[in-house]
């Protein structure tokens, strides 16, 4: 009887941490990358999830994130064949019949996963225009148990015109530290005026100063609340990321600055799917070297 005992206590514990594995691997996405087959000069995601339908939703999403249907491109094919007609219709020379090296137009983009845990998904996206990647990403982060496409205000309960203001505040800091380092390095009033007025300085110090503060008192309710369904944002495991990208030609990217601007979730207020991801963190043990 002992020994029955035991062997019920050990399948019974056994079906607890499959159950338990089980509904882990249910909070993530399969992801997997769709190409041309050949050329591999786009890289399109896609996911498998429990719920069919589900990742259905997600899928065509991400179809249309990645896919210019403005061209030849037949929206009803298979996701591989659309990837074979965008590059076809990028980089085949139909005169010449050969392929083009740099392509015309859209010619590429790839992903990377930033988040694929606690039914959040996030992922940011590279796109090549003429053979040459652009320089702003783009981001999309999605509920893995809808499907939906989700909004900064979606899982963040911070005061709008708050999160805006510290945004400024740090995109501000950072620019101001980076026309100090320019002017270090260059000791040029003219590369200096030039770098001041890309990063949007009437008037420059090249002294680092304290942060200014964003004037927030003209903003109304609905452009709060149109900033947090558009803002460009990502998550990883331990911080909201959030997006500024300095608009500047290609002949300037010395010039660039990093448009990511990290908010760990202990300073922010998550809300929603990002709560236990947010307390995951926390208790986290520091990694030691």
């Amino acid at each position: 009887m002992l020994m029955k005992a035991r062997l019920l206590e050990l399948f019974l514990l056994l079906a607890a941490l499959q159950a338990r594995a089980q509904l882990a691997a249910s909070s993530l996405a399969q992801v997997f990358t769709v190409t041309d087959g050949g050329v591999g000069k786009f890289r399109l995601p896609q996911v498998r999830l429990p719920n069919a339908a589900v990742a259905r939703r997600i899928n065509r999403q991400l179809l249309r994130q990645c896919v210019d249907y403005t061209g030849s491109v037949d929206s009803t094919a298979s996701p591989r064949r659309q990837v074979r007609q965008m590059v076809v219709e990028c980089c085949y020379d139909q005169e010449t019949k050969g392929w083009m090296a740099g392509g015309l137009g859209y010619t590429g983009t790839d992903y990377t996963v930033l988040l694929n845990q606690g039914y959040l998904l996030s992922l940011e996206f590279a796109k090549d225009d003429n053979g040459l990647t652009r320089m702003d990403a783009e981001h999309l982060t999605f509920d893995l148990r809808t499907g939906k496409r989700l909004t900064l205000g979606d899982l963040v309960a911070d005061p709008p015109a708050q999160l805006a203001q510290r945004l400024e505040w740090a995109i501000d800091r950072r620019l101001k530290a980076e026309l100090a380092d320019v002017a270090a390095v260059y000791g040029d009033s003219d590369v200096i005026a030039h770098v001041a007025q890309l990063y949007g300085f009437e008037e420059w110090n090249t002294v680092k100063q304290k942060p200014t503060a964003a004037d927030t008192s003209a903003a109304s309710a609905s452009d709060m609340k149109y900033w947090l369904e558009t803002a460009d944002f990502a998550l990883d495991d331990h911080a909201l990321l959030l997006y500024h990208n300095v608009g500047m030609s290609r002949i300037d990217i010395p010039f660039l600055p990093d448009p990511v601007y990290t908010f760990p979730f202990a300073r922010i207020h998550p809300r929603g799917l990002l709560v236990p991801l947010a307390k995951a963190a926390g208790t986290k043990k520091p990694k030691t070297k």
